[in-house]
Order: C-alpha cells, then structure tokens, then sequence
C-alpha cells in the first residue's frame, strides 16, 4: 500500500475527504443529524475508521517492544505522541455527550446524535491530518477542495436563483420587508440566509487575500491569467452575499476584513482593497435586477448578465494589476488607513448606486431595523437562566430546543438560540465550551503571528457564531477544521526551539538523569495502553456509533414506508413503527404514533415510554392527559397543567388542556353522589389552569409576539365555563335528582 505523497491510499483518502466535504453541503450543510442520507453517510465513515484502526492496531500489537533506546533524545518519545488538538477536541466532546446519556438529559436522542457527530468530527480530523502532511502539495490540495465547497455552494445557490436547479428551501420568500426588503432572501443550499451569508463572506475574504499575494504578473499573458482564474469566484460570493441581506454577515466581514487590511503587508493592501472594491461593485451590479424581480429573473436575461459581469471582472483584475509603484504609493505610509477606508466607502457607494434605493425602499430599513435584535435578547436572557441551572456540564443534546418554551419570556419564536457559543453553554456547560476554546485559541494565535491569510476567514465564521447558531450546522466544524488544517500546512517551518510541548524549564528538569529514568519508565508502562487498549477501545466505540447510524437510519426509513401504507395496509404500518422504535428507541416521534394507532392501555404505555427518553416533550404530556382524561382518571390533570408549563406560549397546547380539563369535570359531574369530590378537584385544577394563562397574557404586551398569543377567545369561553360550573356544584349536592346541564360527551 502506497503511504507517500503520491500514494494511492493518500490520493484516495484525499478523494473521500473532499467528497464528504461536498456531500455535507448538498446535505443542507448538515444542519439536521436525525436524517436518513446523513446517517448513512456517518456510518460509512465510522465503519471505514473502525476497519483502518483495526487493522493497524492488529498490526502493532504484534510488534510493540516497551523498550525505548537510550540514544533518543529525551522529548523524542513526547514529541512523537503528541496530541493534535483538531481531533482531541471533537473526541473530547464525543466523550462528553456520551456521559450525559447517564446524567438524565433533556433529549437522550439528540444527545446520541451529537455524541455520533463529534465522533464523526473527530475522524474526519485525523483523516484530514493524515492526508495533509506534505508541505506545498498539501496546501494545494487543502485549496482546492476548499474552492470546490464554497464554489459548489455559491453556484448551485446562483442556479436556483436564475432558476437551473429545482431546491425546496433555498430561497427565503416573506412579505415582511423587515424580514427582506426585496421580498426574498438568498438561503442557498444551506437554507438559512445567514449562515449561508457568512460562508460566502468567508469565501469571498479568502479569494481576496489569495489575490493580494499575487504578483502582478500573474494577471498577465505572460503569468497565464492565474489571477483571473484564481478570482473568478469572488464576484459569485460577493453575489450570493448581498442576496442574503445578512446584516450579520455583513457586520462579521467588515471586521474581518479590518483584520486582513492591517495583516497583508504594504505591498497587499492596495491589491486587496482595489479588488474588494470591483467584487462588491460587480455583485452589487447583478444583484440590484434580482432583488428588483424578487430573486425570480428571466432565466437567459440574468445568466447573460453574469455573463457580462464575470468577463468585466476579469477586465478589471488585469486592470488593477497593472496599477504601478506611483498608485502603490498613495496607499502606503501613514496615508494606508485612510486610503484603505476611501476604498472601502467607494466599494459602498457604488453598491448603494447600483442598487438604486428608489426601487429598493425596504433595503434601508431593513438594514437598521432593531425588533429582530430585540427579540434576541429576550432569548439570550432566557438563555443565561437555564445555563445558570446546570453551568457546569449543561443538560445534553440540543437542550434550548428541547425545553426553550418552557422558560421563554415572551412569546417569540425561535427553536435555536442563535448563538453558537451559548448553544455550547446550555448542551456541556463550561467544559463543554473550554474544549473548542482550547483548540480555536491557540490555532488563532499561531495563524496570527505567521500572518496567515486565512485567519480573517476563520474570525468571520466565529465572530458570526457568536450571534447565530451557524455551530449548529456541522458544515461550519468541518470548514473551521479544514481552514485551520490549511493554516498550519501554509505555516513557516518554526526551529525546535518554538516547536517544542514542554518549556525551557520543564525541559532542563527533564535532562536530569533521575526524572529522565522515572519518565523512560512511565512511558514503558504506558505505551502498551496507548498502542493497544486505546485502539482497542477506539474500534468498539466507533463499531456501536456505526451500528447505532445504521439503525437509525433503517428506522426512518421503516417510519416513512408505514406512514405511506398506513391507508391500505394499518396492520403492517403499526408493524413497522413497532420495527423503527426498536431499532431508535430514543425517537419520541415513534411513540406518539404508535399511541394514536394503539388501544387506551397500549397507548399509556407507548407515551410513558416516550416520556422517559423526553422529559421536556409537551406533545407527549399532552397527548397522556388527553388519553387519561377520556377514561375519566383524574391524573390527567397533572399531565396537562404540565403540557402547559412545557409550552407556555402556545395557543393551541391552553386550549387543548383547558377542553380536557373540562370535559373530565363534566364526567366526574354527572355521578352526583360518588365523584363530587372529584368534580370539585377537576373544575379547581381547571380553574387553575385559567388563572395561569391569565397570568402569562398579563405580561403582554410583549415587543414581539410570533405565536399571536393571548387572543384566543376558545380560551376565555372555557375560563368562563369553569366559573359557572363552579357555582353549580353546590346546587347539585342540593338537588341530586334534577338533570345537570352539563353531561358528558361520548368518549
């Protein structure tokens, strides 16, 4: 098996690795785990980690000698063991979601799917430093699989635009102008704008720093039109970035760009501002008709005007090469902030121009517009409290979106907290986010001392993250782990001296003979942990991750094959719900439809069952207080009062409680001598129920209501319905003899 730079198997590792890289972003940027392709596709790689460690472990356990050779020197043995934080740090996470499955999480399949994740993470890290190992070639290989990504994702987004490629979900349409001032968005295939903002943004500072170290001939004949080549992207990132209307992508790249401004040196700045200046002026230029049209333009008229656009910035590239020493200087010296920024405002006015405000009027105030930012801080308040009950190790797998309605404040919407380093917060607490930190930091820190052009790119990503979920897409790990790879191979090759794990002093102690024997022995006694048990364990955790995908996958796919013969086939559709929750048994989806196709007993159990792996699931609490309420058992009621709790802002769960909360008091009634206790327990835990809801809607107005809550008059009727059959149950006791006006329903 070829090992070299050549190699097949390096050729071949290579190959998977951009192919997953491609895959994952036509897979939605990876945003959804519980997701038959995506399963399949973290299978595959577990089970090809499981078959490689495997074999190499059966490969050393038959030759590892403890012995360490006096002649090596003393950190030869540390150095070569030394740990690369890119994998360490998603195994650590792996590791720590794994614990939660036996700390009671808010979602244990959630927390099953992000534990397979980080081990998928972990994975495609230690591949990627496999197959990256070779200086200059690396680097090449590490741009190209980069430019195939980002364009792949630019130009299918742009296809659905000029609509060549059919893709639900890629273009956000809304008649709120606050939302989107044209009326439409551009989500591209990772179907939110503003993520998919961001990475375009980044793209877009990586080709232009790309073309700032360029010299001037490589816009040339004679430099065989590199630079063109090299940016012909930019205008389609700079396209596909204004068309998302992010004012968070826009904010995150002007900082970055601030970053790479002060980093490219005297002789860069200028290439790099003239360069963002004809991005922004080309993609200002195409995206002023698509907004105009609504994202919807006569297919051949907009792909002849980007076209037209490419071929004039390619015109302009050469152009701009050719500025010489006398334009160089007007930029240099103590005149470069200013010149830089003189660029800059030009690059935006000529936006603004060619956007033409007249037809865009929307665009100003959708730019300023501050309740989408107010609502935000509702959630991140609420988002500190429920940290602030487990700060230390969190509560599992996606924990805001499994308990967020029942500790919001205001009636908002909003199933991810749209922050990625609070997301971290609420699922590992503090752990949970020193591990990434300890990883980010120190990578930062290298690429900003060897001037690494790539690090305004990798500050983008982050500082967007800070006030978005783009954490939540696993797109977003995978190219902060390939942009830090990249960094490092482009990296200068550093003297011992600065390469070294241990400091001077710890490598003076290390000299003397004594500690240097106590080490040769620890490390004799440990080596054949780390070359044999480690693997051993390795392989049969990534052997159950790769199991578990493939039973969670089946089971989707069982549960979409009942629910499309459920109509002519019941019998065999309940078989394969049965078959799905088997084989994932942690999915609280299956359990409520089996419930619904089983008898009242068979279908508490299903729900008690779904309750134990979803402790925040107000659905499941519902549907038992539902199923307990129909057969007259009183202990509905706290089963709904806490669907209620679970989903406080929900119009649709207070009504559903208040209605079976009713009827249950109805049934009670009509058995005047022997359940009047029970009547009266039933009308006040209604009664209860009312004056909660009356509580909730007394702290409105709120400054965002999504769900339009507090004005459903069903719920008042029922308040009131309550009231008088509260004032009648003495008469009752009176009167028993005389017909109720209240009885009960068929059930």
């Amino acid at each position: 098996m070829g090992t070299g730079e050549g190699g097949w198997a390096v050729a071949g590792l290579r190959s998977v690795l951009v192919f997953t890289l491609l895959a994952t972003c036509a897979l939605g940027g990876m945003f959804f785990l519980e997701d038959s392709a995506t399963l399949l596709l973290i299978a595959f790689w577990m089970t090809g980690m499981t078959i490689i460690i495997a074999l190499r472990w059966i490969q050393k356990s038959s030759r590892v000698s403890p012995k360490v050779r006096q002649s090596e020197p003393m950190t030869a043995p540390l150095r070569q063991a030394a740990p690369v934080p890119a994998v360490l740090a998603p195994t650590a996470l792996a590791v720590l979601y794994i614990l939660h499955l036996g700390l009671e999480p808010a979602s244990v399949q959630a927390t099953i799917l992000s534990a397979v994740f980080w081990l998928f993470a972990s994975g495609y890290a230690a591949a990627l430093q496999a197959a990256s190992s070779g200086g200059r070639r690396a680097a090449r290989f590490l741009e190209s699989g980069w430019l195939l990504a980002t364009g792949l994702l630019a130009l299918a987004s742009l296809a659905v635009v000029y609509g060549c490629l059919p893709w639900p979900g890629a273009i956000l349409r809304t008649a709120d102008r606050e939302v989107a001032a044209a009326g439409a968005r551009l989500g591209g295939l990772l179907q939110y704008p503003n993520t998919f903002g961001a990475v375009m943004g980044a793209a877009l500072l990586e080709r232009l720093t790309a073309l700032a170290a360029l010299p001037r001939q490589a816009f040339s004949r004679a430099g065989r039109w590199q630079g063109q080549r090299a940016g012909a992207l930019a205008p389609a990132f700079a396209l596909c970035l204004l068309l998302t209307e992010s004012r968070g992508a826009f904010a995150a790249l002007a900082a970055a760009w601030a970053v790479a401004a002060l980093l490219l040196r005297r002789g860069e700045r200028l290439r790099f501002a003239l360069h963002s200046a004809a991005a922004l002026g080309a993609g200002a230029l195409l995206a002023a008709p698509l907004m105009r049209a609504g994202l919807a333009p006569p297919a051949l008229q907009g792909l002849a005007a980007l076209a037209a656009v490419l071929g004039g910035w390619a015109a302009v590239s050469a152009a701009l090469a050719a500025a010489g020493p006398r334009a160089l200087r007007c930029i240099t010296g103590k005149r470069c902030a200013a010149g830089v920024a003189a660029l800059a405002a030009a690059a935006g006015l000529l936006a603004l121009a060619a956007a033409r405000p007249a037809a865009l009027q929307a665009l100003p105030q959708r730019l300023t517009g501050a309740a989408t930012l107010l609502a935000r801080g509702d959630m991140y308040a609420d988002a500190l409290r429920l940290i602030g009950g487990a700060p230390w190790l969190g509560q599992g797998g996606d924990t805001w979106r499994s308990v967020y309605r029942s500790v919001q404040s205001s009636p908002y919407t909003g199933s991810e907290v749209h922050s990625g380093y609070l997301d971290l917060l609420l699922d590992l607490g503090l752990a949970g986010l020193l591990v990434p930190l300890a990883w980010i930091i120190p990578a930062l820190r290298s690429a900003f001392q060897s001037r690494c052009r790539l690090l305004p790119s990798v500050l983008l990503l982050l500082l967007h993250s800070l006030i978005d979920f783009d954490l939540s897409y696993g797109l977003i790990w995978l190219l902060l782990i390939w942009l830090f790879r990249w960094a490092k191979a482009e990296a200068p090759i550093t003297s011992s001296k600065e390469t070294s794990l241990l400091p001077q002093r710890w490598r003076r102690l290390l000299t003397h003979s004594l500690m240097y024997r106590l080490v040769l022995l620890a490390h004799s006694r440990s080596i054949r942990f780390f070359r044999i048990l480690l693997p051993g364990a390795a392989v049969l955790v990534l052997l159950c991750a790769a199991v578990l995908c493939f039973g969670q996958a089946v089971s989707l796919r069982r549960e979409q094959l009942a629910l499309a013969i459920e109509a002519q086939h019941p019998r065999e559709a309940e078989k394969l719900l049965r078959q799905a929750s088997a084989l994932a048994p942690a999915r609280p989806g299956l359990y409520l439809a089996l419930a619904a196709r089983s008898d009242a007993e068979g279908a508490a159990v299903w729900l008690q069952r779904g309750l134990s792996y979803e402790r925040g699931q107000p659905e499941l609490e519902l549907a038992l207080g539902k199923l307990l309420a129909g057969s007259g058992d009183l202990a509905a009621l706290e089963h709904l009062r806490r669907a209620t709790e679970l989903n406080r802002y929900s119009n649709k769960t207070w009504v559903a409680a208040l209605s079976e909360a009713s009827r249950l008091a109805e049934m009670t009634m009509a058995d005047r001598e022997s359940q009047q206790q029970a009547a009266w327990q039933a009308l006040t835990a209604g009664a209860e129920l009312y004056d909660r809801y009356l509580e909730f809607t007394a702290g409105g107005p709120w400054r965002r209501n999504d769900l339009d809550f507090g004005r459903e008059e069903t719920v008042a009727r029922l308040g009131e319905q309550f009231r008088r059959m509260r004032e009648s149950l003495p008469a009752l006791r009176m009167s028993p003899g005389s017909d109720s006006a209240s009885q009960p329903g068929p059930h």
